[in-house]
């Protein structure tokens, strides 16, 4: 919550994170009973940032057994591994090479003429048997269904604003 009534709401932590958070509350969901329902320790594998992969993943297993990876991460990256996209009815659709080009093109690109981060959120599903080998990252992080392609205006560090009133 907001530190003082008017205000804007505090953001601790991550600031990628706090930044779709921030976006979840603009669409007037609250992630809180998502929280409680899939506690970080009910989390089943978790593929933690790193520079060079430029994503982060985790995977949660279903109650029926089976299991779904959720990621997210540099938009020119995580498009790559995605072979289908969701319309706009929440259906899954193939997504094509020139689809991703459309995209960059219309979506990306103009977001990051705006000063924009680009972060594409995807998601896989896996069969619970034979479970998955989820040390072969490359594998696993693959064959993605693209949610969506989200823009984040980062706050600009205070060494930067000190330049500019210079």
């Amino acid at each position: 919550p907001p530190e003082k009534e008017g205000g804007l709401p505090r953001q601790v932590g991550n600031k990628t994170e706090c930044g779709l958070l921030g976006f979840v509350l603009d669409l007037k969901q609250d992630y809180e009973p998502v929280r409680n329902l899939i506690p970080e320790e009910k989390l089943y594998k978790v593929y933690t940032f790193n520079s060079v992969r430029k994503s982060m993943s985790t995977v949660i297993k279903m109650p029926d057994g089976s299991f779904r990876m959720y990621s997210k991460g540099a938009s020119e990256i995580v498009l790559k591994k995605c072979s289908r996209i969701l319309n706009a009815a929440g259906e899954p659709r193939i997504f094509r090479p020139r689809d991703r080009d459309e995209m960059v093109k219309k979506v990306i690109e103009p977001m990051a003429c705006d000063g924009l981060r680009t972060i594409c959120v995807a998601f896989r599903d896996f069969n619970s048997s034979p479970e998955p080998d989820w040390d072969n990252e490359n594998d696993i992080l693959s064959d993605l269904t693209c949610i969506c392609v989200v823009g984040i205006e980062d706050p600009v560090r205070p060494e930067v604003y000190q330049i500019l009133t210079l």
